[in-house]
Protein backbone atom coordinates (compact mmCIF):
# COMPACT_ATOMS: atom_id res chain seq x y z
CA UNK A 1 0.00 0.00 0.00
CA UNK A 2 2.77 2.25 0.45
CA UNK A 3 4.22 2.02 -2.59
CA UNK A 4 0.94 0.66 -4.41
CA UNK A 5 -0.94 4.30 -3.85
CA UNK A 6 1.67 6.85 -5.34
CA UNK A 7 2.04 4.75 -8.21
CA UNK A 8 -1.60 4.35 -8.57
CA UNK A 9 -1.98 8.22 -7.87
CA UNK A 10 0.03 9.76 -10.34
CA UNK A 11 -0.62 6.83 -12.55
CA UNK A 12 -4.42 7.77 -12.80
CA UNK A 13 -3.63 11.70 -13.13
CA UNK A 14 -1.42 11.12 -15.80
CA UNK A 15 -3.90 8.86 -17.90
CA UNK A 16 -6.83 10.95 -17.34
CA UNK A 17 -5.24 13.99 -17.73
CA UNK A 18 -4.29 13.10 -21.31
CA UNK A 19 -7.43 11.40 -21.88
CA UNK A 20 -9.76 14.71 -21.14
CA UNK A 21 -10.20 17.19 -23.61
CA UNK A 22 -9.49 20.81 -22.69
CA UNK A 23 -7.93 19.69 -19.47
CA UNK A 24 -3.79 21.18 -19.18
CA UNK A 25 -1.58 19.23 -17.47
CA UNK A 26 0.35 22.46 -17.59
CA UNK A 27 -2.08 24.86 -15.89
CA UNK A 28 -4.76 22.62 -14.22
CA UNK A 29 -4.97 21.16 -11.03
CA UNK A 30 -5.13 17.50 -10.11
CA UNK A 31 -8.27 18.22 -8.45
CA UNK A 32 -10.10 19.11 -11.88
CA UNK A 33 -9.61 15.74 -12.94
CA UNK A 34 -12.19 14.63 -9.90
CA UNK A 35 -14.77 18.15 -10.30
CA UNK A 36 -18.16 18.16 -11.01
CA UNK A 37 -18.92 16.41 -14.40
CA UNK A 38 -15.57 15.29 -15.31
CA UNK A 39 -16.30 12.43 -16.78
CA UNK A 40 -14.31 9.82 -14.70
CA UNK A 41 -14.53 11.88 -11.90
CA UNK A 42 -14.70 8.95 -9.28
CA UNK A 43 -11.82 7.02 -10.85
CA UNK A 44 -9.56 10.63 -9.81
CA UNK A 45 -11.61 10.79 -6.43
CA UNK A 46 -10.41 6.61 -5.80
CA UNK A 47 -6.85 7.68 -6.65
CA UNK A 48 -6.97 10.35 -4.04
CA UNK A 49 -8.53 8.12 -1.43
CA UNK A 50 -5.97 5.39 -1.93
CA UNK A 51 -2.89 7.95 -2.02
CA UNK A 52 -4.96 8.82 1.58
CA UNK A 53 -4.29 5.45 2.74
CA UNK A 54 -1.02 5.21 1.49
CA UNK A 55 0.10 8.76 3.19
CA UNK A 56 -1.45 7.84 6.38
CA UNK A 57 0.29 3.57 6.30
CA UNK A 58 3.63 5.83 5.54
CA UNK A 59 2.77 7.87 8.91
CA UNK A 60 2.29 4.90 10.66
CA UNK A 61 5.52 3.58 9.81
CA UNK A 62 7.69 6.75 10.34
CA UNK A 63 5.87 7.21 13.87
CA UNK A 64 8.98 6.19 15.61
CA UNK A 65 11.38 7.27 13.59
CA UNK A 66 10.48 10.72 13.50
CA UNK A 67 6.98 11.68 15.34
CA UNK A 68 6.16 15.00 13.31
CA UNK A 69 6.96 13.71 10.40
CA UNK A 70 4.21 10.64 10.91
CA UNK A 71 2.60 12.97 11.75
CA UNK A 72 2.38 15.75 8.68
CA UNK A 73 1.81 12.82 6.57
CA UNK A 74 -1.46 11.53 8.63
CA UNK A 75 -2.63 15.10 8.43
CA UNK A 76 -1.87 14.93 4.63
CA UNK A 77 -3.85 11.97 4.48
CA UNK A 78 -6.88 12.98 6.60
CA UNK A 79 -6.76 16.51 4.28
CA UNK A 80 -6.47 14.38 1.39
CA UNK A 81 -9.53 12.48 2.07
CA UNK A 82 -11.45 15.91 2.54
CA UNK A 83 -10.35 16.86 -0.69
CA UNK A 84 -12.02 13.77 -2.31
CA UNK A 85 -15.28 14.51 -0.21
CA UNK A 86 -15.59 18.08 -1.39
CA UNK A 87 -15.21 18.02 -4.86
CA UNK A 88 -14.46 21.32 -6.56
CA UNK A 89 -16.64 23.30 -8.76
CA UNK A 90 -14.71 24.64 -12.29
CA UNK A 91 -14.85 28.56 -13.63
CA UNK A 92 -14.84 29.90 -16.94
CA UNK A 93 -11.29 29.04 -17.84
CA UNK A 94 -11.67 25.44 -17.12
CA UNK A 95 -12.94 22.39 -19.73
CA UNK A 96 -16.39 22.80 -20.65
CA UNK A 97 -16.82 19.14 -19.06
CA UNK A 98 -16.41 20.55 -15.92
CA UNK A 99 -19.44 22.01 -14.17
CA UNK A 100 -20.48 24.98 -11.29
CA UNK A 101 -20.71 22.86 -7.75
CA UNK A 102 -24.29 22.04 -6.56
CA UNK A 103 -22.86 22.77 -3.45
CA UNK A 104 -20.55 26.51 -2.99
CA UNK A 105 -19.30 25.57 0.54
CA UNK A 106 -17.61 22.60 -0.95
CA UNK A 107 -14.89 25.07 -2.72
CA UNK A 108 -13.82 26.59 0.24
CA UNK A 109 -13.82 23.40 2.08
CA UNK A 110 -11.74 21.95 -0.57
CA UNK A 111 -9.14 24.66 -0.75
CA UNK A 112 -8.71 24.81 2.93
CA UNK A 113 -8.58 21.13 2.83
CA UNK A 114 -5.92 20.96 -0.01
CA UNK A 115 -3.80 23.72 1.30
CA UNK A 116 -3.62 21.91 4.60
CA UNK A 117 -3.10 18.93 2.80
CA UNK A 118 -0.09 19.78 0.74
CA UNK A 119 1.35 22.37 3.36
CA UNK A 120 1.66 19.06 5.78
CA UNK A 121 3.61 17.07 2.73
CA UNK A 122 6.08 20.16 1.54
CA UNK A 123 6.97 19.76 5.66
CA UNK A 124 7.26 16.62 6.27
CA UNK A 125 10.94 15.49 5.01
CA UNK A 126 12.07 18.89 6.41
CA UNK A 127 10.49 17.63 9.61
CA UNK A 128 12.04 14.09 9.36
CA UNK A 129 15.67 15.73 8.63
CA UNK A 130 15.58 17.28 12.21
CA UNK A 131 17.84 16.25 13.36
CA UNK A 132 20.33 15.27 10.96
CA UNK A 133 21.45 12.20 12.34
CA UNK A 134 19.10 10.20 11.05
CA UNK A 135 19.39 7.93 7.89
CA UNK A 136 18.59 9.52 4.78
CA UNK A 137 18.14 13.12 6.16
CA UNK A 138 20.06 15.08 3.16
CA UNK A 139 17.65 13.37 0.88
CA UNK A 140 14.69 14.39 3.05
CA UNK A 141 15.88 17.75 3.54
CA UNK A 142 16.64 18.47 -0.07
CA UNK A 143 12.87 17.38 -0.88
CA UNK A 144 11.69 19.46 1.70
CA UNK A 145 13.49 22.70 0.27
CA UNK A 146 12.48 21.56 -3.24
CA UNK A 147 8.70 20.62 -2.22
CA UNK A 148 8.05 24.27 -0.29
CA UNK A 149 9.82 26.01 -3.57
CA UNK A 150 7.42 24.33 -5.56
CA UNK A 151 4.22 25.02 -3.41
CA UNK A 152 4.80 28.42 -3.47
CA UNK A 153 5.44 27.94 -7.42
CA UNK A 154 1.93 26.61 -7.42
CA UNK A 155 0.14 29.48 -5.22
CA UNK A 156 1.26 32.03 -7.46
CA UNK A 157 2.42 30.81 -11.14
CA UNK A 158 0.36 30.31 -14.38
CA UNK A 159 2.22 26.70 -14.44
CA UNK A 160 0.22 25.86 -11.08
CA UNK A 161 -0.79 22.52 -12.70
CA UNK A 162 3.29 21.19 -12.87
CA UNK A 163 3.89 22.81 -10.10
CA UNK A 164 1.30 21.32 -8.10
CA UNK A 165 1.95 17.93 -9.61
CA UNK A 166 6.07 17.99 -9.06
CA UNK A 167 5.62 19.04 -5.81
CA UNK A 168 3.39 15.83 -4.80
CA UNK A 169 4.78 13.24 -6.98
CA UNK A 170 8.32 14.53 -5.00
CA UNK A 171 6.31 14.36 -1.63
CA UNK A 172 4.67 10.94 -1.88
CA UNK A 173 7.89 9.38 -3.47
CA UNK A 174 9.95 10.63 -0.27
CA UNK A 175 6.85 9.27 1.99
CA UNK A 176 6.72 5.72 0.61
CA UNK A 177 10.68 5.39 -0.26
CA UNK A 178 11.62 6.40 3.39
CA UNK A 179 8.78 4.65 5.00
CA UNK A 180 9.30 1.56 2.93
CA UNK A 181 12.95 1.48 4.02
CA UNK A 182 12.13 1.53 7.80
CA UNK A 183 12.04 -1.61 9.94
CA UNK A 184 9.22 -1.88 11.43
Amino acid sequence: MIIGGPIVYTATWLLLGQSHHGYSQHDDSISVLAAFGAPTGWLMTAAFVVQAAAMAAAGLQLRRTSGLAALLLVVNAVGTVVVAAAPISCGAQDATWCLPSEHPTFYAVHVAAATLALSALATAPLAYAVPPRRAGWPIAAVAGIVMVVLLGWFAVSDAAGWAEKIMITTGITWAAATAAGVRR
